[in-house]
């Protein structure tokens, strides 16, 4: 087996290990306005729960713009529209959240992983 073989397929490896492990990450996003949690994926499915403004949510499962939450109470669906995935709140004593990033760079090709708080 030649080195570049060698060298490939650890690499192939190690790709294989940090996406799973971000794939199996919990996603969470931030409730932007006061909303109704619905049963299903439908504007007209029956409320199920609420979510306010602020409040920090546990993303499970997504359906075209619908997102499927895992909250205190019943678990429903919201819109897309209602979450921010990006914004990252200020909590007493942890600063504005941490992050991190691993880069793999080859011959023509780099690849790269980031992760934040």
């Amino acid at each position: 087996m030649s080195f570049r073989t060698l060298k490939t397929a650890a690499l192939a490896t190690l790709v294989v290990i940090a996406t799973a492990g971000v794939s199996m990450a919990a996603q969470y996003a931030w409730v932007e306005n006061n909303t109704k949690v619905k049963q299903f994926h439908k504007q007209n499915s029956a409320n199920v729960n609420w979510v306010a403004s602020g409040q920090k949510v546990k993303i499970v499962g997504q359906w075209n713009n619908w997102y499927k939450l895992q909250i205190p109470g019943q678990d429903g669906w919201v819109k897309g529209n209602v979450l921010d995935f990006a914004q990252q709140y200020p909590f007493p004593g942890y600063g504005y959240g941490y992050g991190g990033s691993f880069c793999i760079n080859g011959q023509g090709a780099s690849f790269c992983l980031s992760g934040g708080y």
